[in-house]
């Protein structure tokens, strides 16, 4: 018979944490009736980033019974929780969790939509894109950087949506969509990147000069010798460095 001291719900709290990870784990393996509870409340009160990881896997071994709870977890008060909700959701990788975690793409704090924005990247569910790119021009820098990352995984299937943002009132997600376009780098952008060097904001110039020079090809060169002299002095020393960088390349190929 087990001791009663030494069930896993007993050493949650046990100042060694390879215990307590074990008893994390055992929780998940185990046939305890409410195991999925206690570990959906540790994840909520864990303190500790590693035990939450340690929590984080737990429930992901529990996979199909955990999805809907931590869906709910996403409307909690508490932006940890949501955020190790969407966390997990991610690791899970189940399409059924998509359109809750492009609603906490809509969350008040940050982290917890940068998180989502990387779990909609695991999750690699086409269905995403359009959601992503509306976050395009977003305010917070590491959700911008994110969101780069994420949508050049998706690749080729992007083009459409972020050639459309292009022409998009606002110049902020005018030049988050050039620098998309830039580091995925596939030919069909150039057309509008080209147009884009005569954009009215300087920004949307400097990025869509970065995005050619990501290119790399013929037409991406042609396009910026052909450039007149910018008037902002950043875009214009851009200019210049760029088709260095590309006769460079050029030479050594």
């Amino acid at each position: 018979m087990t001791n009663h001291l030494q069930h896993p719900t007993n050493l949650l709290h046990h100042l060694d944490r390879s215990i307590h990870s074990r008893a994390i784990f055992a929780l998940a393996e185990g046939d305890d009736a409410n195991a999925l509870d206690t570990l959906l409340m540790a994840l909520c009160e864990e303190q500790d980033l590693l035990v939450g990881e340690d929590i984080t896997w737990a429930l992901v071994r529990m996979r199909d019974v955990a999805i809907d709870p931590l869906m709910n977890l996403l409307h909690h008060t508490d932006p940890l929780v949501r955020h190790r909700a969407v966390h997990t959701l991610g690791k899970i990788g189940d399409a059924r969790a998509l359109g809750a975690v492009i609603t906490a793409t809509y969350d008040p704090d940050n982290k917890v939509v940068c998180k989502a924005v990387f779990a909609l990247g695991q999750l690699k569910d086409t269905r995403a894109v359009p959601a992503l790119i509306g976050l395009l021009g977003h305010s917070n820098r590491e959700v911008e950087t994110m969101l780069m990352s994420v949508l050049e995984g998706f690749g080729a299937i992007t083009l459409p949506h972020l050639i459309e943002a292009m022409h998009h009132d606002q110049w902020q997600v005018r030049e988050h969509a050039a620098d998309v376009l830039g580091v995925i780098g596939m030919e069909e952008g150039l057309p509008v990147l080209i147009e884009a060097l005569a954009d009215a904001q300087w920004q949307v110039r400097f990025a869509s000069v970065t995005a050619l020079g990501h290119l790399g090809s013929i037409g991406a060169k042609e396009a910026l010798l052909a450039m007149p002299a910018d008037s902002d002095s950043r875009v214009a020393e851009l200019v210049i460095k760029t088709i260095k960088r590309m006769r460079v390349r050029k030479t050594h190929a």
